[in-house]
């Protein structure tokens, strides 16, 4: 197994320049086998179940795979998961659910990045074509006040470019988890100016790898758990936070495109459980990607619920006339 870790610039200039140079390395490799003069297949094009799971670092290794086999029982083709840093769990994932011979593959860099972000897909449906992990932030203290360690480990972005074999598409899945206790009760950000600080940071780097990944015109995917409410985001629009941030290079939540749900992907200590902190985010191109349907899996073990969401992935010529084909 190998890795490659891209370290962040000081802004989203230098790090696009940097992740647009691997990545369009990455695809003219892929692209230089030889080619045939053969007629052109069909147009078609492709279900993919896409499912963002913060697992909870909590879980035990035993209830942690037996959410997974209940996620992979649900026909998931591709699984982004969060808080997964445990060597354990992790092994568990390498040697039973996603090995050699098992329906998944997997991307899980060795050592662990902050959070464990993994990423599976199922064999017989996608190639790999390029992997990696790449660092958006540093190792930053930030004190006791909010979730998580008084100081904030490196955070990394894990990726992974696939071929979706029936259609020919490539498409990348960019997988995140933010930085947590940085939304206010307006919705805006609060004043953990260290923490928000970092989630700007963190969301620079994304959008640099975005805008390095639409330059090549591909799909891209964005997972995560990004510790902020849609629901409130929407609203209030935060210059830190996803909903601005990402919309203004195109990509969409799944609650956008589908609308918010009942009910949400966390649930609080004193039980609430509306927040939709956990996303599934696609490049808003209806000739390259159309969304299906989303819900949220209930009755699993960590205080955050799986998101799964289905879309079509749409072939070459599956557009005719600006009207879909296929």
């Amino acid at each position: 197994m190998w890795f490659d870790r891209v370290r962040s610039g000081s802004g989203r200039a230098l790090l696009a320049l940097v992740v647009t140079a691997v990545l369009a390395s990455a695809a003219s490799r892929a692209d230089a086998g030889p080619r045939t003069n053969g007629p052109a297949p069909e147009p078609t094009a492709a279900a993919i179940r896409i499912v963002s799971y913060n697992a909870g670092a909590e879980v035990s290794v035993r209830n942690a795979m037996a959410d997974l086999r209940t996620i992979i029982a649900q026909e998931a083709d591709v699984i982004a998961l969060q808080e997964f840093a445990s060597w354990k769990k992790r092994k568990q994932v390498m040697t039973r659910l996603a090995c050699e011979t098992c329906a998944y593959a997997h991307w899980i860099p060795i050592p662990a990045v902050q959070g464990g972000t993994p990423i599976l897909w199922r064999r017989d449906e996608f190639e790999l074509v390029e992997k990696a992990w790449t660092q958006v932030t540093e190792d930053t203290f930030v004190g006791d006040r909010g979730a998580g360690p008084a100081t904030i480990r490196a955070k990394y972005v894990v990726w992974v470019r696939l071929k979706e074999v029936t259609t020919g598409r490539e498409f990348y899945v960019l997988n995140n988890h933010f930085v947590p206790t940085v939304q206010g009760e307006d919705g805006g950000s609060n004043t953990n100016r260290k923490r928000v600080a970092i989630y700007q940071k963190h969301m620079d780097g994304l959008v640099a790898m975005v805008q390095g990944i639409q330059a090549q015109k591909r799909m891209v995917f964005v997972t995560g758990d990004f510790n902020v409410n849609y629901r409130k985001d929407r609203v209030v629009q935060d210059p830190a936070f996803p909903y601005s941030n990402l919309g203004a290079v195109n990509l969409r939540a799944s609650y956008y495109a589908l609308g918010e749900p009942a009910t949400g992907t966390h649930v609080l200590s004193n039980g609430f459980a509306l927040r939709l902190i956990d996303y599934v985010h696609h490049w808003d191109r209806k000739r390259l990607v159309v969304p299906q349907g989303q819900r949220i899996m209930l009755g699993l073990h960590s205080d955050h619920r799986p998101l799964v969401v289905d879309y079509k992935l749409m072939g070459k010529g599956c557009w005719v006339s600006g009207e879909p084909i296929c």
